[in-house]
């Protein structure tokens, strides 16, 4: 009976133990199961922020193109009201020069027209008075005459009848008897025109002068250089007259 209840107390002893240490392996492997859960659930929401901050930023990058898209559509735009400004100045600026050069073609032209009347009534009025300078002469009002004549000089020095109204003058200044300013005048179509029709004329006016004043030897000299000089002209022929008279 004893030997019984002392194997059967050694029996329990033993499933003990066994029971005991079934439980603590069993608890370590739940701790290990809950710390590897713990480790997985962290893992988890770290792959869970990385996740957010990669679809963040895939957002941000599509957000960016959708940026940059819109960008590109206002530089378009941009870029087609700048080549139509930058036409529409180039069209203006032709169209202003454009108006620009005939405005100046037109004042050109109407300055062109302004000088042709100027000069018309310039010449007009210079053979106004030079016809009625001469005039005077023809008529023996030589004073007058010689008044007249030198103011037509004086108002056109360049005039095509200026060498004919020396001449006059140096005419009227004979008759007045004043030589000296004869042969001023007289000299004057001689040096400076001396391929004008009155340059013969003058020449014989120069030895009608010296032969007045007595001074034979230099009316002789004219009237040579008139003949030589000037063969053709009809005060050629009057000058050897004047010649034969003389010898």
């Amino acid at each position: 009976m004893k030997k019984l209840a002392a194997s059967m107390l050694l029996a329990f002893a033993v499933n003990a133990h066994a029971g005991l240490f079934d439980d603590t392996e069993a608890r370590k492997q739940i701790e290990d199961l809950r710390t590897l859960t713990t480790q997985q659930t962290q893992q988890i929401q770290q792959l869970q922020t990385g996740s957010r901050k990669v679809l963040d930023l895939v957002n941000q990058i599509e957000q960016l193109k959708q940026d940059n898209a819109n960008l590109r559509g206002v530089i378009e735009v941009l870029q087609f009201n700048l080549d139509e400004a930058t036409k529409r100045q180039k069209d203006l600026y032709v169209d202003l020069d454009n108006r620009v050069r005939k405005i100046e073609e037109a004042k050109i032209e109407q300055q062109e027209q302004q000088a042709k009347e100027q000069e018309s009534a310039a010449q007009q009025s210079d053979a106004q008075q030079f016809d009625a300078a001469v005039a005077l002469s023809r008529a023996g009002k030589h004073k007058e005459a010689v008044v007249a004549l030198r103011q037509f000089i004086t108002n056109f020095p360049n005039s095509a009848n200026t060498p004919a109204a020396q001449y006059w003058l140096g005419s009227s200044l004979t008759a007045l008897k004043d030589y000296k300013g004869a042969n001023a005048a007289y000299g004057a179509v001689v040096s400076k025109y001396p391929d004008d029709a009155v340059a013969p004329d003058a020449l014989f006016g120069l030895a009608v002068v010296a032969n007045v004043q007595k001074d034979k030897k230099t009316s002789k000299q004219y009237l040579l250089q008139l003949i030589e000089k000037y063969p053709q002209s009809e005060k050629a022929a009057t000058a050897k007259k004047a010649l034969i008279a003389t010898d």
